[in-house]
């Protein structure tokens, strides 16, 4: 039996959301000090290697990522022995099929990159897609009950124990080998400890017509929901960096970082929380859910919106503060960035809210509009401003986004003026105090 069976809603969203933020901060936390002292033991390159290896993982993760969690959490079959069950039987021929993608790329990435050792390295890297298709569905079924006290509890508990054996390892060995056995050693142990750290039900190989045809439907617009995303983060980053010199895209990468560390805070929340949250409440009390969304977004665009307009008129002193003149120009970059996101977190606060609904087709097609528009307002903003201008594209296609984002959620009985009106008004006044400011930026 769960232990939040008891609680409401409300309860289970606070508890939930409580400690999805504090495994988001600890897990944050434990990444900075575990590269702080794997820097001191190992040789630039091998981070350069890993990098590499990400990608392609991230590559072949989203070419065949069906959505099976988001389908336990939001179909009326969630709780469904037979349906969960099918689910896992397919996630783990997903983990396979990962690994003999990785295994037949990895040629011809070491040979693009010249690393040969990039050869060996990502078939045995693919074995940890073998091991996560192994994890168990009650990990999902946490996150549907929103219990994430467990959950982020494993995660962290597996990621410290493998971030202490990859130390040892690299102590030890010198070796980028040190990088890939410790990320196997945690996805061994989050897969064993899923199994036996969390309620629900236990897995075993099924495959029943019924759900398959469910879960197709449902995940094939995952699939290109997520291939979009990449191309959205890939494509941008390839973008600026064959546009921008390497000083550039450093200072770059330090506004936009800075930029989007309390959204991926908030998209951690929208994703583990309200997304499942939406889903119940969809599930049980359709006519509910505008009155829920609206709270909802209202506790996270407020201090995201605030934090904006805190980064645009002070964005260049916090930049200075922290690093030294060599930085400099990331502070007006990120005053640009700010601009955006004012509105930017106002649309965005949306998240989740059409894939517990059922709208995937929809949700791949905000994602393939959001694309065209940030690359059409980053080709304008260089073409009439260079680097700078480029920044002031990526800020510019935040807004224009937003009126995107309002058709759809109208036409869906789900936009929310009178939360997003007064922001967005607010927003503009605050172009226009900072507007001599931003002006001086853009031309710098």
């Amino acid at each position: 039996m769960s232990s939040n069976s008891s609680l409401t809603l409300r309860q289970r969203v606070l508890n939930s959301g409580s400690w999805t933020l504090v495994g988001y901060g600890a897990g944050q936390a434990l990444r900075l000090a575990g590269n702080l002292i794997l820097t001191r033991l190992l040789f630039p390159e091998a981070f350069g290697m890993m990098a590499i290896i990400g990608v392609a993982c991230y590559g072949m993760t989203v070419l065949v990522d069906m959505g099976l969690g988001q389908s336990i959490v939001q179909n009326k079959r969630g709780n469904d022995p037979a349906f969960i069950n099918t689910a896992w039987t397919i996630q783990i021929l997903l983990g396979l099929l990962i690994w003999l993608g990785l295994s037949a790329l990895a040629l011809p990435i070491a040979t693009f990159y010249k690393v040969p050792e990039l050869a060996s390295m990502l078939p045995v890297v693919g074995i940890g897609s073998i091991i996560s298709g192994f994890n168990s569905t009650k990990l999902y079924t946490a996150q549907r009950n929103l219990e994430a006290k467990r959950v982020t509890l494993i995660e962290l508990g597996t990621y410290v124990i493998g971030l202490a054996c990859t130390i040892y390892l690299a102590w030890l060995m010198r070796s980028v080998w040190s990088l890939v056995w410790g990320g196997l050693i945690s996805s061994a142990l989050k897969t064993i400890t899923s199994h036996w750290a969390l309620h629900g039900v236990n897995n075993k190989l099924t495959w029943e017509r019924d759900a398959v045809g469910q879960l197709i439907r449902f995940g094939r617009w995952i699939m290109w929901s997520s291939m979009l995303s990449f191309v959205s983060a890939e494509g941008a980053r390839m973008l600026i960096g064959a546009v921008l010199d390497m000083r550039q895209l450093a200072l770059y990468t330090l506004a936009s970082t800075m930029s989007l560390m309390f959204w991926q805070a908030i998209l951690q929340l929208a994703s583990r929380v309200f997304f499942p949250a939406f889903s119940e409440v969809y599930r049980e009390k359709p006519q509910n859910l505008p009155a829920v969304l609206f709270k909802s977004r209202l506790a996270i665009t407020l201090p995201s919106w605030g934090l904006a307009v805190f980064f645009v008129f002070l964005g260049t002193q916090l930049m200075g503060l922290l690093y030294d003149k060599r930085y400099f120009d990331s502070g007006p970059m990120l005053e640009l960035l700010a601009a955006g996101t004012l509105v930017g977190c106002v649309w965005g606060s949306y998240t989740g809210v059409l894939l517990a609904i059922g709208k995937v087709a929809t949700m791949t097609m905000l994602t393939a509009s959001q694309i065209v528009i940030q690359l059409g307002g980053m080709w304008i903003g260089y073409h009439f401003g260079g680097g700078m201008g480029l920044v002031a594209g990526v800020a510019a296609a935040n807004w224009a986004m937003y009126p995107v984002q309002a058709l759809v959620m109208s036409r869906n009985g789900l936009w929310q003026p009178k939360l997003d009106l007064p922001l967005i008004g607010a927003s503009v006044l605050i172009v226009a105090l900072a507007w001599s400011r931003l002006m001086i930026n853009f031309g710098s």
